[in-house]
């Protein structure tokens, strides 16, 4: 798009609602196409805990020439991989793994809930028993998933403190520059005692956390970050340090205690990170 016509639209505060209507126009188009590819493969095999629907083996998603080897250099889970969207409702493996652990681990019925930058159908699964916040600092991308986003800043919220008994924020710190600001924030909201999912792309390869405060261009980010919108990709041990730090108690799940989900094809090399507000 031009960017001038881009800078009118984003000035009179509409941008950022087409961008959301156009994204869900383009994935109900490849939602219809995988049903159709994916029905000979129905019926058995991995059930999605969304949809209830089972199929031998779910939609593949694998990164772009320009992510590729920042995530496959530094053996980053980050989402990609096999068996990663629903062929039928399009529910996603990160979505899958949090409503899975939810149901296991905490009812949600009349809890206060913040989902940072709502994903469709963990919004859907909590604003069914909950009291659903949904908030991005760019409001308008997630018009379509719930109508009452709101826009705030996670370095800077508008809550008040000790407001809510759950915060999801699934993928959200590695977009965010002053991630620790951004912990304290999630960490004053939440009621003693809270929960909060805060699940990242992270490896257990580096040396250390990959972060350059510098740079601030796209390409630079995909190369350097494996996504153009990251601003870092974290050690596993550097990035349960930080919550640590932040005042959380933080136990990481593993793969082998997150086998029994592995049927609704959840990663099977993710760790989960549960924490909590003492």
């Amino acid at each position: 798009m031009n960017k001038f016509i881009k800078n009118i639209l984003k000035g009179i505060g509409i941008y950022h609602p087409l961008q959301s209507s156009y994204r869900a126009i383009i994935f109900s188009i490849q939602n219809k196409k995988f049903r159709k590819q994916y029905h000979q493969y129905a019926g058995s095999g991995y059930a999605c805990n969304v949809c209830a629907a089972m199929y031998s083996h779910f939609v593949p998603d694998y990164p772009s020439i320009e992510n590729k080897a920042a995530i496959e250099n530094n053996h980053v889970i980050a989402g990609y991989g096999e068996n990663i969207f629903c062929p039928n409702c399009m529910s996603t493996a990160r979505e899958r793994l949090v409503i899975a652990f939810l149901k296991d681990s905490i009812n949600i019925s009349g809890k206060e809930v913040l989902h940072l930058s709502p994903e469709k159908n963990i919004y859907q699964f909590l604003k069914e028993k909950a009291s659903v916040t949904t908030a991005d600092l760019l409001p308008g991308f997630y018009k379509t998933i719930d109508g009452m986003v709101q826009k705030q800043d996670a370095t800077q919220f508008s809550f008040d403190d000790k407001q809510f008994d759950l915060v999801i924020a699934n993928h959200i710190l590695e977009h965010i520059p002053d991630d620790r600001k951004a912990m304290k924030e999630i960490y004053r909201v939440m009621k003693p005692g809270a929960m909060a999912i805060l699940q990242v792309p992270y490896s257990e390869k580096m040396q250390s956390t990959i972060e350059d405060p510098s740079i601030n261009d796209a390409a630079k980010q995909s190369a350097l970050y494996g996504q153009k919108d990251h601003v870092r990709i974290y050690l596993l041990n550097d990035y349960v340090e930080r919550l640590k730090k932040t005042g959380f108690l933080v136990e990481v799940l593993s793969a082998d205690q997150l086998e029994k989900y592995l049927k609704f094809a959840v990663q099977p090399e993710e760790k989960l990170f549960k924490i909590f507000k003492p």
